[in-house]
Parts: structure tokens; C-alpha cells; sequence
């Protein structure tokens, strides 16, 4: 990645951010100051939250510039312009603490939570937000966070962490929302509390001083008070068609020109297009229609675009003389139209040159690519219709996205790819089968590794990896049910890949770790698990909590307790740093510890370990079912240590019912077997009971180990139906039991029948 002054960033980088996203637009002198709506946001920003909704024209980014402005520099502000690629939470949140980090420099602010907010697989606001949120409430001053254009944030997953942070919003953080429509947030209640503070168009909407400093400010035009009023009438205070009525009325009678406005929108485009373009020079006209395919322009970009030299002093002449041309930074490097010029030149340009629009988008790809701005660089393949050009940009970089949590904008991506397409592209198929098997979608995964198996091409793959086999195999080793599929897959993944530099080389050895472990291979599963966790650092930390979990598996089944409790409590201590306790993977390390407890002795804290573990496991039955059973059956040794014997009973039922399920099992019939026994051991050991059964008693007892109904059993002893469920009701009384099975299984253990 370069950071030349020509080139900020503009693009973004998974382990970055779109630097100019974070600047406030630059003020221009000749902006009419609107100091009544400055005072209103003073007057608002004791209040949780400041929401400024209007349409496009109404001056609300100039307006929260002017105000930023207006503040000096005591004021602390963190500004994010908003765009459609932060529709996925961990882009648009890597951005809003990065802007934080930035307004608060002194500050050592959010660098666990950038590192959280990539935890593959994690709830955001189970994670990252709560993190964020305790961090703000310690600043010593207050910030105002800008949202600005979160009209373009559409997906529901956003807008849930964005309502979360409303919610929860600390004293020392004034949030503002700039929108052209109503958020999704259900700000009601803050409304109806008095807590938020609203500019709407009526506010925005010029004043008669206003529109009247703009008109002498722009031509010089003597208008009077009747022209004046006719104008706001007929533009209803928009701002925006205030300002293109006076470059039109420049050299014309103010009077007939204000005559002929209709209440029409179309009378807008009318204007850009016969009385605001003709105005710029051929250059500059051909320069605007060939640059409206970019949101932001610098430079170099824009004369890679247009095939031209002098972009950036065009750029600056542009920015300098027009409304319209707005400039980002104070180094006036980088520019941006405003929206609704913006719209008209792409409109001009579809209408007037159809076929060069994705020429130019094409080009400003190949830009974005070389500068290594990748995100800019697919999304510009995309509507340039260079779908193989696209598909090739994602093969190579998804792993970069992969893990930082970004799979929303993978996923986005390929949806916008020919279906076809990814279909015959092995490398394609990969990242939807990795995507996949991420979020438990079993079946959706095995498609789309058939996919890639059947088209597999020969040598490395785009992103790095070897070949289609080894990323295959890795997919199941990682994310198998097998245990034996697992193994194999492992194994058959660690003779494909050559040496530590392949991009899943960490998540590879975690796999095959375990998975040899499950196998009962404790010494070779350590062995990998150590080389996986040489690979990893603080910066992975749910990776590395997952590989050390495992690795006190390994170290407490090798009975070295002490190592296995560190290795546990290590995991823990990045749990609790990265508050990861709401991931999955964060089961592992509450079975781990409880294991390691539950050997050395302390019971009761091994317990509370397992069973947070378990229930939050059985709520992902899509996920491996191994941690699952491997807590249980530590419960069930836990439970039965205690004297529970129903409840160890219960635990082991829990696990057979699951090894039903998934025969290739591994270590665990064996386990589970053992287990059992210890049970009926356990009980034959206990000696008698402490009221004997009686002879009619153990008649029932018998006839229970069979299929025989209460109601046959009766009539096969002569009694009366309610006779022999007193009987029942004794025997299980007397064994510590609650139903049939259990009482059969109670009195095998005690060899009574």
C-alpha cells in the first residue's frame, strides 16, 4: 500500500481504512453562513444524538461543516462519510473507531476492539461494540461523531450495531446522523425523551436573507423582494435550486427568468443542462462527463480515466471557481462532486456516450489495482462488466477479508458475479465454500466444493494456496463432522501445502491439530497445535484462543495439569481482553478449563466452566458436535465425582444420543463407554440400598425390562392397574430414579435383574 499525498488511501485496505472517509469536506467562503441552524446544533449537543434529514440540495453536509468550524479547536470530532460498501458491519465499524482514534489522538483508544472487530464469525454487539462503548465512557472530553450519507446503509445487520450504539451511547459521545431518509434505528423513544435533537428540510430550507446573500454573493443580481419571494416559492427554500436559479440569471432579466420556473423537478436537469454546463470550456465539459463515474478523484486517478495530463491543476481551477466541485482534503488533492451534479453527469454521459462509461470504469479499476485499493478496484470491474477481471481481483485477495470478518463484502461480491462464472471458476467456488462452512451452511458448502473439485485447475491458485485439493481438504479438516474424514483431511492437507507461508496456514494446523487429537494421536496433535500457534499472535486472538484451548485438551489428556490449566487460563485472558465470549469458538476454551479442573480436583468450578460450555454449544447444532460431547463427558466424571448420579446418568444419555448421530466418531465411543462403566461401578460399589425393594416389588422391577405396558404388567400379576403404579412409584423412589429406563438401568447396575 503507497500513502502518497496523491494517493490517501482512497480506496481501503483490509487492514486499513479510506483515509479521506474521515475528513470533513473543506468550508468555502462563499457558502451562505447559516448561523440560526448553528445555534440550533449548540442548543442540541447536550443531547444524545443530532439527526439532519433532508433530499439531496439541502446543504446538510455544508451545514455540519460550518458548524465543525465554527466550534475552533477545542471541539473534538470524529467525522465518517458514509458510503454503499459500509453496508457490512465490520467495514462501517473499522471505520467509525478509526475516525474515533483519530478525533481523539491523545487518547490510546479502540486497538483491541479493531483487533475484536475482526473475529471471524463474531456478534458485533456481543463483541466489539460493548468494548467500544466502555472505552468512550473513560475520554476526559467529550466527541461529536458524524454520520454522514447513512441513507446508503441498507443492510439490517447495520443498522441493528448502530441502533445498539444509540441505545447505549455514553455521556462523552454527541452522535450526529446526516440522511436524506428516515433511518431504520427506532429513534422513537429518544424523540419521546427529549434526547435527540432534529434538523428537517423546514429548517434547511432558505430563509428570504439567506437566499438573498447567496444571489449577491454569486452574480451581483439586484432582485427585488417580489422576485425574491416568487423564487423561494417556486424552489420551496431548496438550497440547491436556489443556487443553480442564480448562475442561470447571470446577464438575464431576474424577473422573466423567476416568470418562467414551473414546480417541476425536471426544470433542474433543465438547468445544468442549458444553463450550467455550457458555461465550462470543451475540456472542462468533456473532463466532468468522463470523471462522473468517480465518487472521489484525485490527480493522477482522474488522468488515467480521461486519457489525459494537467488533471489535478484542471482539478483545482474547477474547485476553486464552482459550488459543484467540492474539495476533501486542505492539501486539495482529492475532490468530489456534489451529489446532484454528480447525478446529472452520469446521466449526460449514459445518454450521450453509452458505451465509454464502462471503458472508464475500467480504467479507474486498473488504477485502483495498481495502487492496491482493492475494494475500489472490484467494485469498478464490476460495473464495468470485467466479470473475470473482477472474479480474478477477489480469488487473489479474499483471504485478506476472510480474516477480519469481512464476509459480507465478499459475499456482496460474488453476488454481483455472473452465476455462471463462478460456477467454472474453481478459486470462485473456494471462497463461497469457505464463506459457507464458516456460518455452519453444510450443504452449500459441499456444493460448492464439488464445484471446485470438478473444475479444478492445475498449480497455485490466485491467493496463494497450492492447488484446489489442498484448500479443499483444509475446508474439511477445519469444518468436517467425521472425525476420520477429518483426519484424513488433515493429513492429506499437510502433504499439499509447502512450509508456513500458505494464507490459511495457522487455521490449517488448528484443524489438523484437533482433529488428531480427536483421533486419539495426542502426540502428533500437539506437535501441529504448537506449530499453529507459533503462526499466531494477539492480532489473531480468536485463532489463537482456539489453538491453545486445544492444546490444553491435549495437555490434560497427557495428565501435565499444570501446563493444561495455563494454556486454558492463557485462552481465557484473551477471551476476556477481546470480549470473545459470545463467539462459538469460546466454548472451547470453558470445556477446556472445566476439564483441567475437573482433574486437578476443584469441582465445583470445573462444573459452572462445563456447564456454560455445553449450553451455549447445544444452541449450535450446525457447528462441530465434538466440544459438545467432549463437556459432557467431563460432566458427566464432574457429576458423578460430586455423588450427582442422576445427573452424570443424564449427561452420558446426552452424549450416546449424539454419537447416534455421527458414527465417525473417534475417540469418543470409547470415552463414553468407559464412562458408562464407571457408572455401574460406582453403583455397584454403594452396596445396598437403604430400603430394600420387596418381593412384589422386584416382580414389577422385572416385568419393567421388557416391552410389556404398566397396564399389561398389571394384568400379568393380577393386580389392580393402580396397585402396580404404587409399586412403580416405590421402585423409583428407591432407586433415585424418575422413569423406566432409568430404573431398568439402575437395577443392571445393581444387579437386581
Amino acid at each position: 500500500m503507497r500513502f502518497t499525498p496523491d494517493s490517501p488511501n482512497v480506496g481501503g485496505t483490509p487492514s486499513g481504512v479510506v483515509r479521506t472517509k474521515l475528513l470533513a469536506p473543506v468550508p468555502r467562503s462563499e457558502q451562505v453562513p447559516r448561523p440560526r441552524l448553528i445555534e440550533q446544533l449548540d442548543a442540541g449537543s447536550d443531547r444524545k444524538l443530532t439527526l439532519i434529514g433532508a433530499p439531496v440540495g439541502y446543504g446538510k453536509t455544508t451545514l455540519l461543516t460550518q458548524w465543525l468550524r465554527s466550534q475552533g479547536p477545542n471541539l473534538h470530532f470524529a467525522w465518517v462519510s458514509l458510503d454503499e460498501q459500509d453496508n457490512d458491519p465490520v467495514r462501517l465499524w473499522r471505520h467509525v473507531i478509526e475516525a474515533l482514534r483519530q478525533g481523539t489522538p491523545e487518547e490510546a483508544l479502540g486497538a483491541d476492539v479493531l483487533v475484536g472487530l475482526g473475529v471471524l464469525g463474531a456478534n458485533l454487539i456481543e463483541t466489539a461494540l460493548p468494548m467500544l462503548i466502555n472505552e468512550l465512557t473513560k475520554l476526559p472530553h467529550r466527541v461529536v461523531l458524524v454520520l454522514d450519507d447513512y441513507h446508503l446503509i441498507r443492510q439490517k445487520a447495520c443498522h441493528e450495531t448502530v441502533a445498539f450504539f444509540v441505545e447505549h451511547l455514553p455521556e462523552t459521545i454527541h452522535l450526529v446522523i446526516s440522511t436524506r431518509s428516515k433511518p431504520a434505528l427506532g429513534l422513537a423513544h429518544l424523540r419521546a425523551r427529549g434526547e435527540m435533537n432534529e434538523i428537517r428540510i423546514e429548517q434547511l430550507a432558505f430563509s428570504e436573507k439567506e437566499a438573498a446573500s447567496l444571489l449577491k454573493e454569486e452574480s451581483e443580481l439586484n432582485i427585488s423582494r417580489a422576485d425574491l419571494a416568487a423564487l423561494l416559492e417556486r424552489t420551496e427554500g431548496w438550497p440547491a435550486g436556489i443556487y443553480l436559479a442564480t448562475l442561470s440569471m447571470r446577464g438575464k432579466d431576474p424577473h422573466a427568468f423567476v416568470e418562467s420556473l414551473r414546480g417541476s423537478s425536471h426544470y433542474i436537469v433543465d438547468l445544468l443542462a442549458e444553463e450550467v454546463l455550457p458555461t465550462f470550456s470543451e475540456e472542462q465539459r468533456d473532463f466532468l462527463l468522463r470523471t462522473s463515474v468517480l465518487e472521489k478523484m484525485s490527480g493522477s486517478l482522474c488522468d488515467e480515466v480521461v486519457g489525459m495530463e494537467g488533471s489535478g491543476k484542471l482539478l483545482r481551477e474547477l474547485g476553486y471557481s464552482n459550488l459543484f466541485v467540492v474539495p476533501i482534503d486542505e492539501e486539495g488533492g482529492w475532490y468530489r462532486y456534489h451529489q446532484l451534479f454528480s447525478d446529472f453527469l452520469l446521466y449526460e454521459l449514459k445518454n450521450i456516450l453509452p458505451k465509454l462509461e464502462p471503458i472508464l470504469r475500467g480504467r479507474a479499476s486498473a488504477w485502483f489495482e495498481r495502487e492496491g485499493l482493492v475494494e475500489d478496484a472490484v467494485r469498478h470491474a464490476i460495473a464495468a462488466g470485467e466479470y473475470e477481471r473482477a472474479g480474478l481481483l477477489i480469488a487473489r485477495h479474499w483471504f485478506d477479508y476472510f480474516v477480519i470478518g469481512q464476509t459480507e463484502t465478499l459475499e456482496r461480491w460474488l453476488e454481483a458475479l455472473p452465476e455462471g462464472l463462478v460456477h467454472s471458476t474453481a478459486a470462485l467456488a473456494l471462497v463461497h465454500a469457505w464463506i459457507s462452512a464458516l456460518h455452519g451452511r453444510r450443504e452449500k458448502t459441499e456444493r460448492f466444493l464439488a464445484i471446485a473439485e470438478d473444475s479444478a485447475p492445475r498449480g497455485n491458485l490466485p491467493d496463494g494456496s497450492a492447488s484446489v485439493e489442498s484448500s479443499a481438504v483444509a475446508i474439511r479438516a477445519i469444518f468436517g463432522y467425521g472425525v476420520q474424514e477429518r483426519v484424513e483431511a488433515a493429513r492429506r492437507a499437510a502433504t499439499l501445502e509447502l512450509g508456513r507461508t500458505s494464507p490459511q496456514a495457522a487455521l490449517a494446523r488448528l484443524g489438523a491439530g484437533a482433529n488428531l487429537y480427536l483421533s486419539g494421536d495426542t502426540r502428533q496433535a500437539r506437535r501441529s497445535l504448537e506449530e499453529g500457534l507459533a503462526l499466531t499472535d494477539a492480532s489473531q486472538p480468536m485463532l489463537r484462543m482456539s489453538t491453545l484451548a486445544v492444546l490444553s485438551f491435549v495437555a490434560t489428556d497427557e495428565e501435565s495439569l499444570q501446563e493444561g490449566e495455563s494454556l486454558a487460563r492463557e485462552a481465557r485472558a484473551l477471551e476476556d481482553r477481546f470480549h470473545l465470549s459470545g463467539v462459538p469458538q469460546a466454548t472451547l476454551v470453558s470445556i477446556a478449563l472445566g476439564r483441567v479442573l475437573a482433574r486437578s480436583g476443584s469441582l465445583e468450578e470445573a462444573r459452572k466452566e462445563l456447564e456454560s460450555g455445553i449450553s451455549v454449544r447445544r444452541k449450535l447444532p450446525s457447528l462441530s458436535p465434538w466440544p459438545l460431547l467432549s463437556g459432557l463427558l467431563a460432566l458427566a466424571q464432574v457429576r458423578l465425582t460430586s455423588g450427582d448420579r442422576v445427573g452424570a446418568r443424564a449427561a452420558l444419555t446426552e452424549a450416546r444420543a449424539i454419537l447416534e448421530m455421527h458414527p465417525d466418531a473417534g475417540i469418543f465411543p470409547e470415552l463414553l463407554e468407559r464412562q458408562e462403566r464407571k457408572l455401574r461401578t460406582n453403583k455397584q460399589r454403594e452396596g445396598m440400598l437403604s430400603e430394600e425393594l420387596t418381593e412384589r416389588e422386584l416382580d414389577v422391577l422385572r416385568l419393567l425390562n421388557s416391552d410389556l405396558t404398566n397396564s399389561q404388567i398389571s394384568q400379568s400379576l393380577y393386580v389392580a392397574p393402580s396397585t402396580a403404579r404404587t409399586h412403580i412409584k416405590s421402585i423409583y423412589r428407591k432407586l433415585g430414579v424418575s422413569t423406566r429406563e432409568e430404573a431398568v438401568e439402575e437395577a443392571r447396575a445393581r444387579g437386581l435383574i
